[in-house]
């Protein structure tokens, strides 16, 4: 018979090349491992928070008296900001009578809330698309621009959500200092819709 041309069959050299396989897998099971441990401390509680005061604006049970007759009048587009003098009874630099005079930088404040406030008016109009009107919000501010008191003095919207909202946003404002001590304030804001 003749003889095949095939080369002959390769030789095994043993077990060498399934020894250094397996200590190669063994290498990279165990760095596997070693990392996942090293990898799983628990990390370090994290700090609490700095305490920051909270600075509240007192919520009185009865809402103060009307303002006395307006003495300054500031047109602000749809708002105007009217300071008064008069007597008040709370917290924190906001008893008795008010002598303090807004200064130009508060009123400019005062008309941005008043702005700020037409998103409740907005919001309102999703639901009511004819609801139009003047609001009034009688806000006292202490000697340090912190709300004293903030309420609707009138209401010609008929919104009772609207004034909420709207004097709930003069209450979470911080203005800037009032020169000569409190004062009390009339924002009017003219709400119609946006055509």
């Amino acid at each position: 018979m003749p003889e095949s041309s095939l080369p002959p069959p390769p030789k095994h050299g043993g077990s060498r090349g399934f020894i250094a396989a397996a200590v190669v897998m063994l290498l990279l099971m165990g760095g596997l491992i070693y990392w996942k441990v090293s990898g799983n401390k628990p990390p370090p509680p994290p700090s609490p928070p700095p305490k920051v005061a909270s600075q509240k604006a007192p919520v009185l049970e009865q809402p103060p008296p009307p303002p006395p007759p307006k003495q300054e009048v500031e047109e602000a587009g749809t708002a105007k900001v009217a300071t008064h003098h008069g007597t008040y009874h709370g917290h924190s630099g906001c008893s008795g009578t008010c002598k303090g005079a807004a200064t130009g930088a508060l009123r400019s404040a005062l008309r941005g809330r008043a702005g700020q406030a037409r998103g409740c008016y907005e919001r309102a109009l999703r639901t009511n698309a004819t609801l139009k009107g003047r609001l009034v919000v009688n806000v006292r501010l202490g000697p340090q621009g912190q709300v004293c008191s903030a309420s609707v003095g009138s209401n010609g919207l008929g919104d009772p959500a609207v004034a909420a909202c709207v004097a709930q946003m003069f209450r979470s404002g911080k203005y800037p200092a009032p020169e000569g001590g409190c004062v009390d304030t009339a924002v009017p804001m003219n709400f119609v819709p946006k055509s």
